[in-house]
């Protein structure tokens, strides 16, 4: 048996008897969407602005789109309030590659996927992912963040490479699907005492042949206790953009842990050498200087893997008028589910003193919490601080380059506003 596999993949390609006409047109007007944003380019006039729907059909044209290829857009901030759960049709998207039929938002059948589960396993099991009808499923409200959310606010530090995402790539849904402990006991895969890390591979590949593919490793420890393959988003069977129609997720882990369109998962005695392992999708253990060069190992970096405590100010939105005295202000916080929130708190005279807010608490530990406070501002231009608190005592840094990375992952600094208070 190996543990490690850097080779490319060799897995058995879902049927697509079943592409109903509907996806077929969904994703061919994707696929032509993007071709005259290029073909535009190509001659020579200004690359055209595409909509969220001309890019993901039925994604709403709100959206802030950030990439066409590979596709990446971000929900704004007065969307993100609209509802407890985040609809599909506002749910940020973030893609490695371009996977052609899965750029829609319609559901991918699992009558002919399947799902190898091989390396440190006594044998090699082949999973057939209809059977997961029969087996009993969990559903888990919970945060999903991309990892490089906030990496813009990094860049005001020192530059930064990657998308720069402001605050938009986050959203509150309802996973649901089953557990690899159920799956594994179904199959009764029994586990060589070697293995430490559950590697999990998609569907998607790089357009380059000698490009790396994705991949991304986690503990098997983790996965066994929390991880399962999602089906359904919010009470619907999974986008296809979103993953669908099988999606590994780990509550509480940034949502490029979160696989989609799993195809085979490999327990392994080390952590994966994958290029989006080592050195992507890493951040410094100790503090850097913005700017300072690092050279990323597995001893000298963490994987980003469980999201770091933050609260968001949602609401009055940043630059907007208020009148002087009272006002309510509102928003959301969230860590990773290791520990209870305990509080969220607001200053108003740049971090001197804080007061509490009211806090919602979810029933879900990885779900946002809700919470809404009262403050007094005086005429003129003025800010309003939010930080959360959990029960380990963590919160988020005044000053958020303290976690500078030159790929600017993980951003928590305490939110900020300004407001015209007239």
């Amino acid at each position: 048996m190996t543990t490690r596999n850097t080779s490319g993949k060799n897995v058995p390609f879902p049927c697509e008897r079943h592409l109903s006409r509907r996806n077929f047109l969904e994703s061919s007007a994707a696929i032509a969407g993007m071709g005259a944003l290029a073909s535009s380019s190509l001659l020579g006039g200004e690359p055209s602005s595409p909509r969220p729907s001309d890019l993901v059909p039925r994604k709403d044209d709100r959206l802030i789109v950030r990439k066409t290829n590979p596709i990446v857009m971000g929900t704004p901030d007065h969307l993100l309030r609209k509802t407890l759960l985040t609809p599909k049709e506002l749910l940020f998207v973030r893609t490695n590659f371009i996977l052609a039929g899965y750029m829609t938002l319609a559901p991918k059948p699992l009558n002919d996927w399947t799902v190898e589960i091989t390396g440190l396993v006594e044998s090699a099991k082949m999973l057939a992912a209809r059977e997961l009808d029969d087996l009993p499923r969990v559903e888990h409200e919970m945060v999903i963040q991309c990892s490089g959310n906030g990496r813009s606010l990094f860049s005001k530090h020192a530059t930064t490479t990657g998308t720069q995402w402001g605050r938009g790539a986050v959203g509150n849904v309802r996973f649901a699907g089953v557990t690899l402990a159920t799956i594994f006991k179904h199959l009764d895969i029994k586990i060589d005492p070697g293995a430490r890390f559950l590697t999990t591979e998609g569907l998607d590949k790089p357009e380059k042949a000698k490009s790396p593919d994705f991949e991304h490793g986690i503990l098997l420890a983790a996965a066994m206790e929390r991880s399962f393959l999602a089906t359904h988003l919010n009470g619907e069977p999974l986008p296809a953009i979103h993953g669908g129609p099988l999606r590994l997720i780990t509550p509480g882990y940034y949502a490029t842990m979160h696989v989609k369109w799993v195809t085979r998962l490999r327990l392994e005695s080390d952590e994966t050498n994958n290029a989006f392992q080592l050195p992507k999708y890493r951040t410094p253990k100790r503090p850097i200087a913005p700017g300072e060069k690092f050279e990323f190992t597995f001893e000298n970096s963490d994987p980003n893997w469980d999201m770091r405590i933050k609260s968001r100010l949602l609401s009055p939105p940043n630059g907007a008028p208020v009148p002087a005295g009272l006002i309510e202000v509102s928003g959301v916080a969230w860590n990773d589910g290791n520990a209870p929130l305990v509080a969220v708190e607001t200053s108003t005279n740049l971090g001197k003193t804080w007061r509490r807010a009211k806090l919602k608490r979810s029933k879900s530990p990885w779900a946002w919490h809700d919470w809404s406070a009262r403050v007094r501002l005086e005429q003129g231009t003025r800010s309003v601080w939010c930080r959360a608190v959990d029960a380990l005592g963590r919160t988020q840094p005044i000053d958020g380059s303290i976690y500078w990375n030159q790929r600017g992952y993980t951003w928590n600094e305490v939110d900020k506003i300004t407001l015209d208070v007239g």
